[in-house]
């Protein structure tokens, strides 16, 4: 099955290098013949995607209908296809390449080991970011050039990324377990607490990667697009996803949203291309009727959000009231209403779900784990992410990367960085992100 899997990666590589050549030569001279050429790259992309991703879960799901109608018993066999790391990210960049090249808004690549390079550049590769043409093939016109400069600011972004994984999401990750495999037995502050704990897990577990897989990419000369910023500090759900998973959201936004019709149709076709836009963004996370609800949540915050701006006179992307006030309860509200979909994201199934909110909703005891003990790691794992939460700020801004100080304190920091995680490798995981 790997050498399957490798063989249907260099296929869909291959296909979309000379899909683009095609649709570039004849994108002006048969329009017709370059759309058509497109529309076929496409769509085998997303059967390839679907066949890895989706077919056992499609057959489940049809299982269940034909159940449901039939009155009759039936499970369809599952054929326990495995599903390749990174294959999401692998297809939706060969999709946005191809679509770019149809749009003029980049050229075709006609030397193939740059076509390679583009799709399989490793620091990405696996969890994003999805990188676009005209921000990754640019790089590639000018040979790289060490700097030690680069070389040492790249592994700053991979301290700071280690810090966010080993020292932070991987030591909730037990408690986050504990809690969704059982929330009866967690108690409903306890469960809640767990809530909260994976909305802390699952950023610095994905940013974490970003961060290494940038600085990587840093240290070779290449620069990578950020893909967070501060996204538990938006005042709104439109905000949320200008500051999360940036370049999924710039994605959907181009590629699917603005297909779809965008705001081109009015304002109630505006609200539909938003909630099936998340939707679907939801259902490419994971092939689980969890994922679908927690993208159609978004999605319907997304469109009520739109709609009360609306209602208001006011652009989306500005706050609805002026003041300090409405910033810290907008933002309060909107970190909440994103942990509301984490645990449809996190559970592994409706009936977790359903216990999990069933346990918050009787928050009006103390009902803590017993084991006390299990909270340090979430307490020494918040003072951390304060810590690489506003060591990356700065880093971001180049502030002190250059100050004699940093070039001193620089060498502490890794060793103890270094020390730090070996001591905590135990309790180690895989990244969330690598499953889609």
């Amino acid at each position: 099955m790997v050498s399957g899997v490798s063989a249907a990666d260099a296929g869909a590589t291959f296909l979309c290098y000379a899909a683009a050549i095609g649709i570039e030569h004849y994108r002006t001279s048969r329009p017709g013949w370059s759309r058509s050429i497109l529309i076929a790259t496409v769509i085998i992309n997303l059967l390839d995607l679907a066949f890895f991703k989706y077919l056992d879960f499609g057959l489940s799901t049809f299982g269940t209908v034909w159940s449901w109608f039939s009155a009759t018993e039936w499970t369809p066999p599952q054929l326990g296809i495995f599903l390749p790391l990174g294959i999401s990210f692998h297809t939706f960049q060969l999709i946005g390449y191809v679509v770019d090249v149809s749009r003029g808004e980049t050229d075709a690549i006609r030397n193939p080991w740059k076509m390679s390079l583009f799709v399989t550049f490793f620091p990405q590769l696996i969890a994003g970011p999805i990188v676009r043409p005209h921000e990754f093939l640019p790089q590639l016109e000018t040979k790289r050039e060490f700097s030690p400069t680069q070389f040492l600011q790249g592994l700053d972004l991979i301290a700071i990324g280690l810090v966010k994984k080993v020292l932070i999401a991987d030591q909730i990750a037990p408690f986050v377990d504990q809690a969704f495999g059982d929330p009866a037995a967690t108690g409903s502050w306890g469960t809640l607490l767990a809530v909260y704990a994976y909305a802390i897990q699952i950023y610095c577990d994905f940013s974490g990667y970003t961060d290494i897989g940038r600085g990587c990419a840093f240290m070779l000369g290449y620069t990578l697009p950020s893909n967070f910023n501060a996204p538990y500090l938006a005042c709104n759900v439109s905000d949320f996803w200008r500051r999360w998973h940036i370049t999924l959201s710039l994605w959907l936004r181009d590629y699917l949203y603005i297909p779809l019709g965008g705001s081109r149709g009015g304002e109630w076709s505006t609200y539909r291309n938003l909630i099936l836009t998340m939707t679907l963004g939801g259902l490419w996370h994971g092939a689980s009727l969890t994922f679908i609800v927690w993208g159609l949540l978004h999605g319907v915050l997304l469109a009520v959000n739109r709609l009360v701006h609306n209602l208001a006179g006011i652009s989306v992307n500005e706050p609805l009231f002026a003041g300090r006030a409405y910033r810290v309860l907008a933002t309060v509200a909107t970190f909440h209403a994103v942990c509301l979909g984490w645990i449809f994201f996190r559970a592994p199934d409706f009936m977790t779900a359903y216990a999990v909110l069933g346990q918050i909703g009787q928050c009006v005891m103390p009902m803590l784990p017993r084991d006390l003990e299990s909270l340090r790691p979430i307490a020494l794992a918040l003072i951390a992410l304060l810590a690489a939460h506003l060591i990356g700020q700065r880093l971001t801004k180049q502030q002190f990367s250059a100050t004699m100080r940093w070039q001193l304190l620089r060498p502490l920091a890794y060793s103890a960085t270094a020390i730090a995680i070996i001591l905590a490798s135990k309790s180690g995981g895989a990244f969330i992100y690598f499953q889609f």
